[in-house]
């Protein structure tokens, strides 16, 4: 590696590390606009690269709510050149711009969760997997924070806590072929 290559990713990798590290808690509320545009929400210091981040799927906004019809984006996880996540495998990951070293809690604002086809109708939280394949990360099958059937989501805010991650991680949020949920507001903070 050049001497150039080694000054710009030591600077990126401070700068992210930097940015990982910020107390003030994650509020997304989808009232409108493209979420997955820098404009919504950019990456700390990376105002051109968007927070979020479509994986999988088409998520749209409708009635003031992101909805989810088999679908699957990152919060927090840093794109390639290409402007698309890097897939996660075992062995490796993309980096994320969320800090998890410390115990902390997502709450998952719900307007509405359908089951469209019994027995593929799950919503996921992933930590550092940007697949669909719950074992695509260095947490194998420990990457999966929540799996649950939609009936069990409530209208309202649902919280969940983890404690999964590390100082640079970002979280995945999917629903199963079968499943649609809308969602009205994400809320990522240290417990």
């Amino acid at each position: 590696m050049n001497l150039r290559k080694l000054a710009l990713s030591t600077a990126l990798a401070m700068s992210v590390a930097g940015l990982a590290h910020a107390a003030e808690p994650l509020k997304l509320e989808f009232k409108n606009g493209d979420p997955f545009s820098a404009a919504f929400k950019a990456l700390p210091e990376e105002a051109s690269k968007p927070l979020l981040t479509v994986t999988g799927g088409k998520p749209a906004i409708a009635d003031g709510a992101l909805v989810l019809p088999g679908a699957r984006f990152t919060i927090g996880a840093v794109p390639g050149a290409d402007g698309k996540i890097p897939e996660s495998t075992g062995s490796g990951r993309p980096a994320g711009v969320l800090d998890f070293s410390k115990p902390y809690k997502i709450t998952v604002r719900i307007a509405e969760a359908t089951t469209k086809t019994a027995g593929k109708d799950s919503f996921y939280i992933y930590v550092n997997n940007s697949t669909s394949r719950q074992a695509d990360s260095p947490l194998g099958r420990g990457s999966q924070l929540v799996r649950v059937g939609v009936g069990e989501l409530k209208a309202g805010d649902n919280v969940f806590t983890g404690s999964l991650g590390d100082a640079t991680s970002f979280v995945q949020i999917r629903t199963e072929s079968g499943a649609e949920v809308k969602i009205e507001a994400i809320t990522i903070e240290q417990e």
